[in-house]
């Protein structure tokens, strides 16, 4: 009943009709689901949350898994869960040709950017280099139905819990991974390599290997 009233007010702002009352009301497009890209572990990170005002941009940095990576696939999303595997892929696009560099050094920086006709513009641009490639979404392909959003909110808060317990697993492996990787680079810095003897450097490099 609620929708179906809401439903007639809007038609009654749009037709003009509805007297003084709904002229004061102001009509916000929003969008309905949180939107985001997918970062190791399989992680969903936003960058847009749902409900947002439209038109609205996000930008956040990001930066590479590996030593001398080349390049990054962009894997953009829709959904409330914390793993990608439980939301929507909207689509993907790839940024290659990333200058050499040790993990974690370049920026790469994602644009979200959400028009008045809610069409996705996402955006990548590696910084050292200006290279940069965009993938345009739009309403009419790949997207849910409101059914199926609306199934997609519930079990986020069905699993909340789950979800919560997995993304912290996911993040604490991560952290041990970057830890252990700096504490490598740490031994193998010029100015520092007299300071750590061969055997804790051969330990070090060990858990390095163990780890990652």
């Amino acid at each position: 009943e609620a929708v179906a009233y809401g439903a007639a007010v809007q038609g009654g702002i749009l037709s003009g009709e509805g007297g003084e009352a709904t002229n004061q009301i102001l009509l916000l497009d929003v969008t309905p689901l949180s939107q985001g890209i997918e970062t190791v572990g399989g992680v969903m990170t936003k960058l847009i949350t749902r409900n947002s005002v439209v038109p609205t941009k996000k930008s956040q940095t990001f930066s590479t898994y590996q030593d001398n990576q080349p390049g990054v696939v962009i894997q953009v999303f829709e959904g409330e869960r914390r793993l990608t595997k439980d939301c929507n892929l909207l689509g993907k696009f790839s940024l290659d040709s990333i200058p050499p560099m040790p993990r974690g050094q370049p920026q790469i920086e994602v644009t979200f950017d959400v028009d008045v006709n809610g069409i996705l513009n996402v955006h990548a641009q590696e910084k050292s280099t200006g290279k940069n490639q965009k993938i345009v979404i739009t309403n009419d392909k790949g997207r849910l139905s409101k059914e199926e959003i609306e199934k997609l909110v519930k079990e986020a808060e069905t699993f909340k819990d789950q979800d919560e317990e997995a993304a912290k697993r996911i993040e604490s492996k991560n952290g041990l991974e970057q830890y252990v990787y700096n504490m490598k680079q740490t031994t193998e810095e010029e100015k520092l390599k007299g300071v750590f003897t061969e055997e804790e450097k051969t330990s070090i490099n060990g858990k390095y290997d163990e780890t990652l």
